[in-house]
């Protein structure tokens, strides 16, 4: 079985690939955030939604879970004066959102070890929380929806994108076909679950290109569906 904070520790020790920006970039367009440094299929939409739909008032609590190297979440913290908790597996992860904070003048942050089973965060102690293309890695889905509802307040909102799985995906954590009936045992009234727009075409020709130059690249995702969910 894959050690993941192994595996994630060492690939955010290294530097971001300037092959994979390139791919992405010619790929999304417009929609690529590259000043972010993302790792992951997020796109500019995508964070303007999820800032949009965490209505958070200035000063309010947002957690980021999985939030590798901190750039969504600094990007709704800045558009929403919000406080920021990154949560990672990986300190080398950390260590740079905290560079990148600094980089974004983004000042009431906070970025912590923790997974998405064990935070670490204290009970009813954010507004919002927000987990971009990491949840496929949780181990087991059911408690991290439960994790999620525990460090939300009341009326909270939860806002994630990942993947709903119609098979098992080879060297990855178990998945599942659908989120919505783990959500709502969980406590969440689930608001939205849409489909990302032209998401198959996009990351089918990220993996095109991406195969094409592989040796330049170290990691690669196989994905089998995509959805974005805003519960409260």
């Amino acid at each position: 079985m894959t050690d993941w904070k192994a595996a994630f520790t060492a690939t955010f020790d290294a530097p971001a690939s300037e092959v994979s920006a390139r791919i992405w970039a010619e790929v999304y367009g417009d929609e690529y955030p590259a000043e972010l440094d993302t790792y992951s299929f997020v796109t500019r939409s995508d964070l303007h939604r999820i800032a949009a739909e965490a209505r958070l008032e200035p000063r309010g609590r947002l957690a980021d879970i999985g939030c590798g190297r901190g750039g969504p979440g600094l990007w709704v913290a800045a558009r929403t004066y919000a406080t920021l908790t990154g949560v990672d597996i990986a300190e080398t992860a950390l260590a740079s959102a905290r560079r990148r904070a600094e980089a974004m003048d983004v000042e009431a942050t906070d970025f912590r070890v923790g997974d998405f089973q064990a935070t670490g965060l204290e009970d009813a102690s954010f507004e919002a929380v927000m987990s971009v293309d990491a949840l496929l890695f949780a181990p087991d889905k059911r408690r991290a929806c439960e994790e999620f509802a525990r460090i939300l307040v009341p009326g909270g909102r939860l806002l994630v994108t990942t993947w709903d799985f119609d098979g098992q995906p080879v060297n990855r954590p178990p998945q599942v076909a659908d989120h919505r009936p783990l959500l709502e045992a969980a406590g969440f009234d689930v608001l939205s679950y849409e489909e990302t727009p032209d998401w198959r075409a996009r990351q089918r020709r990220t993996m095109e290109l991406s195969s094409l130059h592989a040796t330049a690249i170290s990691h690669l995702d196989a994905v089998v569906a995509r959805a974005t969910t805003a519960s409260r």
